[in-house]
């Protein structure tokens, strides 16, 4: 059974840097993955970030605009395997989503 989870990217499909992260172009419609080796670490290595549920999304969303005065989306996407998980963040080796998959608010 397909976990899922959700995704804040930049307007142009480009994450959105959190925990010095290096800039990565997403892609919908195809499985992404990290452009690093991958880590369980919590603050280390690979892994792609994602908010296990929509209302830590939408915590994120407001902190960017807030402290970054960034605009974001929201997608739901399918994850893979989960690398470290905490109530509020999941890092994982792989996500998909699709433009559908974009959350309206």
């Amino acid at each position: 059974m397909a976990e899922y989870a959700y995704k804040v990217l930049k307007p142009d499909l480009t994450n959105v840097g959190l925990l010095n992260a290096p800039t990565m172009q997403y892609r919908a419609g195809e499985w992404n993955r990290p452009m690093e080796e991958l880590s369980d670490h919590p603050r280390k290595g690979g892994g792609l970030w994602v908010a296990p549920n929509l209302s830590g999304a939408k915590q994120y969303r407001k902190y960017l605009k807030r402290k970054h005065n960034m605009d974001t989306r929201i997608f739901k996407c399918r994850i893979g395997k989960v690398l470290y998980r905490t109530s509020v963040r999941i890092k994982t080796d792989k996500l998909f989503f699709t433009i559908d998959d974009e959350v309206s608010i």
